[in-house]
């Protein structure tokens, strides 16, 4: 078959959108910050404005800042503003450096004793994915979970942008600048979840590594899971129980995984019988999965179309054997995807079917003319 005919997986994304928050200068907000040097409110007043989330009006969510800027997104420096923000809000949260002296020390008055004082960000709000109601920062605690979920889901948006403008090819031309983009973004994007469920103190994975590095990070886990600052967040439905990460996690996952489905099917030479396996795998990703009920749908639709397309590819890798059992087995293979897909329903999968239908009278009517085989 020609480059043309080639069955593509549906790669569309999670519409999830953006987790929009209203602009804020901090250095106004002289009441709740009248501690903190001028300098630093700057820098953070800067840093905020490079999240690419802000709008005005969270009645007009259509004017907002991403709509404006994200032709000009480019990962590296967004990732890299987004750091940069963090690392201020996090200082917030970390007991400084201390200088004991020896009267410190005779007196039993080690500054380590005493807790970081909570300096509210109340003047940060928030609107709540989950749940579309808006909430405010309570403290830096809250800030710093809400802008790793912002910064998940912007990646999330800018993956499936790159993946809709591949889609939607007049002729399917295969771009590998897009994809690799695409693909690396939600890396990144997974990676942000597991970093909010670190943060909430909820592990995405066990892990069974006993490394000095996986000992830290368990201990400051079980800190966080402790910490009332950080778990007063179980009240914001993008937080409680760190359901909704988790599941992002997974989902950022799997569509890296369809772009790497997308780009083997796409190659001069298919190995079909591996794209056959990397279809089930996806499928069974999306399965396993525990999503809120927003995107429950969605998941379960992923779950069968996915089904679908390794049974068609395992008919490929039949069909390509040139035999009389080969073209049997493709016949009962791609009955099986139709089957699959009948209940589905959307352009991607009308287009899916169509090709499906066209290999099995090809492939039937070649047993039919030519092996006269039994197809079981």
């Amino acid at each position: 078959m020609s480059l043309k005919e080639v069955l593509r997986p549906a790669c569309d994304g999670l519409s999830l959108g953006i987790k929009f928050t209203k602009p804020v200068n901090f250095s106004v907000e002289k009441t709740l910050f009248a501690n903190v040097a001028p300098a630093i409110l700057d820098a953070l007043t800067a840093a905020r404005s490079k999240l690419l989330c802000e709008c005005k009006d969270f009645k007009k969510p259509t004017q907002n800042q991403w709509d404006v800027e994200k032709s000009f997104f480019q990962t590296d420096a967004y990732f890299q503003s987004a750091s940069e923000y963090l690392s201020l809000v996090k200082g917030f949260t970390e007991q400084p450096p201390v200088v004991d002296t020896p009267a410190d020390d005779q007196e039993g008055l080690l500054s380590n004793d005493t807790l970081v004082p909570s300096v509210p960000f109340t003047c940060c709000e928030w609107m709540d994915v989950s749940s579309t109601t808006f909430v405010h920062s309570l403290n830096a605690h809250h800030e710093y979970a809400h802008t790793l979920f912002a910064i998940g889901c912007v990646g999330l948006q800018r993956a499936n942008d790159l993946t809709q403008v591949m889609l939607r090819s007049r002729d399917f031309e295969f771009d590998e600048p897009k994809l690799k983009e695409a693909y690396n973004l939600l890396l990144r994007v997974a990676g942000v979840f597991d970093a909010v469920l670190s943060w909430l103190g909820t592990a995405s994975t066990t892990s069974t590594e006993l490394s000095e590095d996986s000992l830290a990070q368990w201990r400051a886990e079980q800190t966080r899971a402790g910490n009332s600052d950080i778990q007063s967040l179980q009240r914001v439905k993008d937080f409680e129980s760190g359901v909704v990460s988790k599941a992002l996690n997974v989902v950022a996952l799997a569509q890296a995984q369809e772009l790497v489905l997308l780009r083997g099917v796409t190659k001069d030479v298919v190995d079909w019988v591996l794209m056959g396996k990397l279809a089930m795998d996806i499928s069974r990703r999306y399965a396993e999965l525990n999503p809120p009920a927003k995107f429950a749908s969605w998941c379960a639709w992923k779950h069968a179309y996915y089904v679908g397309l390794s049974s068609y590819y395992q008919g490929m890798a039949e069909w390509v054997k040139n035999d009389g059992p080969g073209c049997a087995q493709a016949v009962a293979q791609f009955k099986s995807a139709k089957e699959q897909l009948a209940n589905l329903q959307n352009k991607e999968v009308e287009r899916s079917k169509t090709i499906i239908d066209r290999d099995l009278e090809i492939a039937t009517a070649r047993n039919q003319a030519v092996y006269l085989e039994m197809v079981c």
